[in-house]
């Protein structure tokens, strides 16, 4: 693959992964907005309840296995066929371990309900093991737009189920249902789009060559799902349903833009890193200019968001959701450095440094649990504001491995990203003033502080030349020559 077919499927598939999940957040937003105003707090607390044990079950399904076949540069028919049949004995195994863990615990939460919930839930597991390999060779192969089509349709039906469940009267189990009806749709559809059909073979050899990597991937992949979910595993044994609703919800209307960029940049990122590995120069610039362009649109975006975080919460879930809009600002702010310690997460895994991205990681993970039980001895606001802290002590550590691996360290990347930060967080000083001077209906002011933030954020972005500005126009212009 030439230079220029490489930039040119990168663009492609950036463009359409976003579009994949800026779509998926478009009707996440709606059915939050929804949803919000037919269930309770409670209703969102107990499948937040659940998250800790699904996320984690889901890493010893996949165990490391999807990345290994990336990071691999001609994986054979005989390794997709021992992922595939691996994938769908381990989620077999693990649901039942969960089906039979169900009674202790409901008990561990006091609430005999979620047996059942869980029950069912985790069917999701099995379900979701038929999709590993077919969506991991599209990802390999660039193929976002097939991707993106799928996840779509996925959460379009999901959430109609949702919705009519919801205004039925079902409570918790129309969010269940949502999250069912989606996986055999994704997965009904990847086979339908996919030529891939796995033959009746195994091979332990090929098994053991994938465990190497995607072992400690898979590890590494644990202790990220255990550290991401403990806030909500705290919140939910030492408070309320409701509290943990709340906490949840804010969470979700955080993840939908922040996390979507993050995801967007690492499904691109690491097999493009990949198939640059071995080419240092071009790989520098290529993390140098990726850093540039996602941290310009994450940082707009996470500012944004703080500061309309009140006229948005009110306007998505209601005003009985107020107690969630402090948590969703302090989330925001700690997600704006999300996509950057992402991104040089994926130079360390595209390079192959699976030992070095472990330790990296157990280090990184067991000084913020460590800080997140010192924050949590504080309320529910010391741990969150533990979680901004961690989001910021992350990201230094990956970029000071990233000075050892490619000479891209804390210093150079602050001087790449800088700029951005600035200009985004003079944008959202003059939008917050402006707030405090306009007592008007919530939607209008939401509106204009958009607009207004949109407007100056763009002036400052030209006037200084911002090197993310100029990617995103070239990306534009180019697309209008077509």
């Amino acid at each position: 693959m030439g230079d220029n077919s490489l930039k040119a499927k990168t663009v492609s598939a950036m463009l359409w992964s976003s579009i994949g999940k800026f779509g998926t957040m478009g009707i996440s937003f709606v059915s939050n907005m929804v949803l919000a105003r037919l269930l309770l707090p409670q209703d969102f607390g107990l499948i937040g309840m659940l998250q800790i044990f699904i996320a984690v079950s889901e890493v010893f399904i996949v165990g490391g296995f999807g990345q290994a076949l990336i990071q691999k540069k001609n994986p054979t028919h005989i390794d997709y066929t021992t992922v595939f049949y691996w994938n769908l004995f381990a989620s077999i195994i693990i649901y039942c371990i969960l089906y039979f863990s169900g009674p202790a615990i409901a008990r561990f939460y006091e609430m005999p309900q979620l047996c059942k919930v869980l029950r069912i839930q985790s069917l999701t597991l099995i379900i979701s093991a038929f999709s590993v390999v077919q969506s991991n060779q599209l990802v390999k192969q660039l193929r976002f737009m097939t991707l993106s089509i799928r996840i779509l349709a996925a959460g379009l039906v999901g959430t109609i189920v949702a919705v009519i469940m919801a205004l039925q009267g079902h409570g918790v189990w129309s969010l269940v249902a949502s999250a069912l009806v989606s996986n055999i749709v994704s997965v009904s559809l990847l086979w339908g789009q996919s030529k891939w059909r796995p033959t009746f073979e195994f091979s332990w050899g090929s098994f053991k060559e994938l465990f190497a990597f995607g072992g400690l991937m898979a590890v590494s992949s644990l202790v990220d799902r255990l550290y991401s979910e403990l806030q909500g595993l705290i919140i939910g044994k030492r408070y309320s349903a409701a509290d943990l609703g709340y906490y949840t919800q804010a969470h979700k209307l955080e993840q939908v833009p922040i996390q979507a960029i993050s995801q967007v940049v690492s499904q691109v990122s690491f097999p493009v890193f990949s198939f640059l590995q071995e080419d240092k120069v071009k790989l520098l610039a290529g993390v140098r200019k990726n850093l540039s362009a996602v941290s310009y649109l994450n940082f707009a975006v996470s500012i944004l968001l703080i500061v309309v975080g009140a006229p948005l919460i009110r306007i998505v879930y209601g005003p009985n959701w107020d107690p969630a809009i402090p948590y969703f600002q302090i989330l925001c702010f700690a997600g704006m450095m999300y996509t950057t310690s992402s991104l040089n997460n994926q130079v360390i895994k595209a390079l192959g440094q699976s030992n070095l991205y472990l330790y990296a990681n157990l280090a990184k993970r067991f000084i913020g649990i460590v800080l997140i039980f010192i924050g949590a001895a504080f309320g529910i606001w010391g741990l969150l504001i533990s979680v901004a802290i961690n989001s910021y002590l992350f990201y230094f550590i990956s970029a000071s491995i990233n000075k050892r691996l490619l000479g891209y360290g804390i210093a150079q990347q602050l001087k790449d990203i800088g700029g951005n930060f600035l200009v985004a967080a003079v944008a959202g000083v003059v939008t917050c003033l402006l707030g405090f001077f306009m007592p008007i209906n919530q939607y209008v002011l939401l509106f204009i502080q958009i607009i207004v933030y949109g407007v100056v954020f763009i002036y400052l972005s030209k006037l200084f030349k911002l090197a993310g500005f100029r990617t995103y126009m070239e990306v534009i212009k180019s697309k209008r020559k077509k």
